[in-house]
């Protein structure tokens, strides 16, 4: 006899990342791709026909009245809060792309609906899924590290383009997608825009998934060149407890040159040198033992496939939640009040979890 299967449905058709959720799923014994949703019928009938999704809809509440058990939200930063919270309220689990959302406030409403109804809720960072990402958290859980005192991120990347209204290139067969991200998107602050909810978000959710610390002051620096959004951030902040970090990124680097992804993370007992875009991890104890984990393959890279089928699993009681709501909500507020920082040049506290 077959086993259960999660009946899944997938709102945003014309996202890039879709492209790596979509074929993931309809590979996936364990999920049954239900019905998709996108507000555009064209790229919603050639997405469905392209994966073999039997229904799709241009409204996503057509979609949630098939009642699906899992529900992946794959659309612009702007849409996902009433998008997730109409599919919680539905009775789904959700995994919403990051950032989870733009405004915190509604950050904390989905994470409380979540809750209330008992329901899971996931935010689709790939890092947290890489082999070095889950060895150095439960290292440090296990406090081989010993307290944490300061971390550091350097996050630069290839999107200049994505911020002046050009994004073309992700369109392009080989990044897997069908059609390329609206140009506005990116480019356009009402809509979410700029380096730190597009790539910051990235790099400082993996710093508090791997150290569990909770910023309690935050201070930012920004740039925007030619456009009219941010393009490189420098953010420093400072926990309740004394330990510090520093989070900087930019997305200047050319599309042909390498990207740039570093973490340091220093403790009382030693430090930890992680290179997401190299694949490497070292740690340094304070004994002068030094550990070298074997370097991640090429199928390891950044598993995007993988956030989707986490979401099936957690449905199906094979795993807990991974990336969580509460990681999302942490790193929407860090975010938000480094943009209010940058705009202030005050900083900007932030209030102890409730």
């Amino acid at each position: 006899m077959p086993g259960k299967r999660a009946r899944v449905g997938v709102i945003g058709a014309g996202w890039w990342s879709t492209f790596a959720h979509l074929p993931s799923l309809s590979s996936y014994p364990e999920a049954e791709l239900i019905g998709l949703a996108d507000a555009n019928p064209e790229k919603a009938a050639q997405a469905a026909e392209r994966f073999g999704v039997p229904r799709y809809f241009t409204d996503h509440r057509d979609l949630l009245a098939l009642n699906p058990d899992v529900v992946l939200i794959a659309t612009p930063h702007d849409t996902h809060y009433q998008l997730g919270k109409d599919a919680l309220l539905a009775g789904a689990d959700v995994m919403i792309e990051k950032p989870m959302v733009v405004d915190p406030a509604h950050g904390r409403e989905l994470v409380a609906i979540a809750r209330e109804r008992a329901l899971a809720l996931h935010v689709g960072y790939p890092y947290p899924y890489m082999r070095h990402s889950r060895l150095l958290r439960n290292l440090i859980e296990s406090g081989d590290l010993g307290d944490i005192l300061f971390v550091s991120s350097l996050f630069a990347t290839s999107v200049l383009s994505f911020y002046r209204g050009d994004t073309a290139y992700a369109g392009e067969p080989e990044a897997g997608a069908m059609w390329a991200p609206g140009t506005s998107t990116y480019s356009d602050p009402a809509h979410g825009g700029g380096q730190m909810l597009t790539q910051v978000t990235h790099s400082s959710s993996l710093l508090f998934f791997l150290t569990g610390l909770r910023p309690a002051d935050i201070q930012a620096f920004t740039g925007n060149l030619d456009t009219k959004v941010d393009v490189w951030d420098a953010v420093n902040f400072r926990t309740e407890s004394g330990a510090c970090g520093s989070v900087a990124s930019t997305g200047t680097v050319p599309n042909t040159q390498k990207v740039i992804e570093e973490y340091r993370i220093f403790g009382s007992k030693g430090h930890a040198a992680l290179d997401t875009s190299k694949g490497t991890l070292e740690i340094f104890f304070n004994d002068g033992t030094i550990r070298k984990e074997t370097p991640l393959k090429e199928n390891e890279f950044y598993p995007m496939h993988l956030t989707s089928r986490q979401l099936v699993d957690t449905y199906l009681g094979k795993s807990p939640v991974h990336a969580s709501g509460d990681l999302g909500l942490l790193t929407v507020e860090f975010l938000a009040a480094a943009i209010e920082s940058a705009r202030t040049g005050q900083v900007v506290h932030l209030p102890g979890e409730a």
